[in-house]
């Protein structure tokens, strides 16, 4: 049951938001966001300054993946940091134009030569549902938080949403290529704001949900933006072995609620998969609620093993679909870096070993550090204050190191 409860879900480094608030708009920007010479390129984007931001516009306009479409000014406390909620385009895994959004924090002050380096965020587990996303919640979406006290005095922050989350559709819950995309096309969307000097040197983070996130943004990054010049690439806590939490979780209790998240979020954005195949009737009808609740709410209607009825993996585009969203088989270009406590409540620090000897195995530079105590969320803070470091160091000039096996 230990096991159970470690994997009963994917949180972000708090309890999920409790309310959805949304901030006024403040001072006026241009209407079309014009790039200086070291932002990449932009399109019109238009301010939105009353009228409901997360109103996608239909038809989508014509664009490339990672345009900016909308942009708000995000009123907060934090001297010296402009914010900002973001809409932009991507792309689903049916290569079909969508929306998404989300926050980005720009730091006060001249940018230094070249611009400013972006570190392109993806988030732990906030849920399924729209009012779920961190960018209608900000600034009480702890990981944006976590990296405004950081980081956004020297980097350009640009966080997603992810698919799915703000806009139509329901969000590919741990779908790694839908997350990567995302992640990666709000680094070029904020380049786009009005007078921001982004450089194209990013580095990728993330933290649980959001460390799976990052991984895949890191090995989708040379193909998928050839244009960012990623440096490296932190993954906080990351789950892997989809195809092994299914088994498990599908087994009851708490995680049996986060197994049915993770079947809604990849029958979600796999044509091929029937939740009928692996649900009950009343099971199926039971997901309802993925699309109304937050990760806490949902995860407590959906508790229980009731809703399954076969495991997943003796379905083969089941397995298929949780296999092809595990992490490490593909070398990225750019190094990672892997923090992970050994006391990690739940996630399970075996999780991250696998995702780390599946590397080493195809060759990828990866570092992993274990903190030796502190729950899922208590090791969030130092994880990512290392991941800072490993940032600073990389943009020095520093080389990463690798601590896989030499051969």
């Amino acid at each position: 049951m230990l096991v159970l409860r470690r994997l009963a879900m994917v949180l972000v480094v708090a309890v999920p938001l409790a309310s959805c608030t949304k901030d006024e708009a403040g001072d006026a920007l241009p209407a079309v966001a014009v790039p200086s010479e070291t932002t990449l390129a932009s399109v019109g984007a238009v301010e939105i300054v009353d009228e409901d931001f997360y109103a996608v516009p239909d038809p989508l306009p014509p664009g490339e993946h990672g345009d900016l479409l909308r942009y708000q000014r995000i009123d907060h406390e934090v001297e010296g940091v402009d914010a900002f909620r973001i809409m932009y385009l991507s792309e689903s895994l049916a290569g079909e134009p969508i929306a998404v959004t989300g926050t980005v924090l720009v730091p006060g002050g001249g940018a230094p030569e070249g611009g400013w380096p972006v570190i392109a965020h993806s988030h732990g587990t906030t849920g399924l549902a729209d009012e779920c996303a961190p960018s209608r919640n900000y600034p009480d979406a702890v990981g944006e938080l976590l990296l405004l006290r950081g980081v956004a005095d020297r980097y350009i922050v640009a966080a997603t949403d992810y698919e799915g989350l703000g806009t139509p559709g329901l969000h590919p819950y741990l779908v790694g290529e839908s997350e990567g995309r995302g992640t990666l096309d709000a680094a070029l969307a904020a380049a786009q704001l009005p007078d921001v000097e982004a450089s194209s040197t990013t580095f990728i983070a993330g933290y649980s949900q959001g460390g799976h996130g990052a991984l895949w943004a890191n090995q989708l990054a040379s193909n998928w933006t050839p244009e960012l010049d990623v440096l490296g690439a932190f993954a906080g806590a990351p789950p892997g072995e989809l195809q092994v939490i299914a088994t498990v979780a599908s087994s009851g209790g708490l995680a049996g609620g986060f197994f049915m998240l993770i079947a809604a979020g990849h029958a979600a954005a796999v044509p091929d998969l029937d939740l009928a195949d692996i649900l009950t009737a009343e099971g199926v009808e039971a997901l309802a609620v993925a699309d109304e609740a937050c990760v806490a709410d949902a995860l407590r209607a959906l508790a229980g093993g009731a809703h399954v009825r076969v495991d997943p993996n003796t379905i083969d585009p089941w397995r298929a679909a949780f296999e092809a969203s595990n992490p490490g088989d593909i070398v990225a270009e750019s190094p990672v870096l892997i923090v992970h406590s050994d006391t990690d409540e739940i996630v399970p620090a075996g999780l991250s070993v696998a995702i780390v000897n599946r590397q080493c195995e195809v060759g990828q530079v990866v570092e992993r550090r274990s903190l030796p105590e502190g729950s899922h969320g208590e090791a969030a803070v130092p994880a990512y204050q290392q991941a800072f470091e490993w940032f600073d160091d990389l943009l020095a000039g520093e080389q990463p190191v690798s601590t896989c096996p030499a051969g």
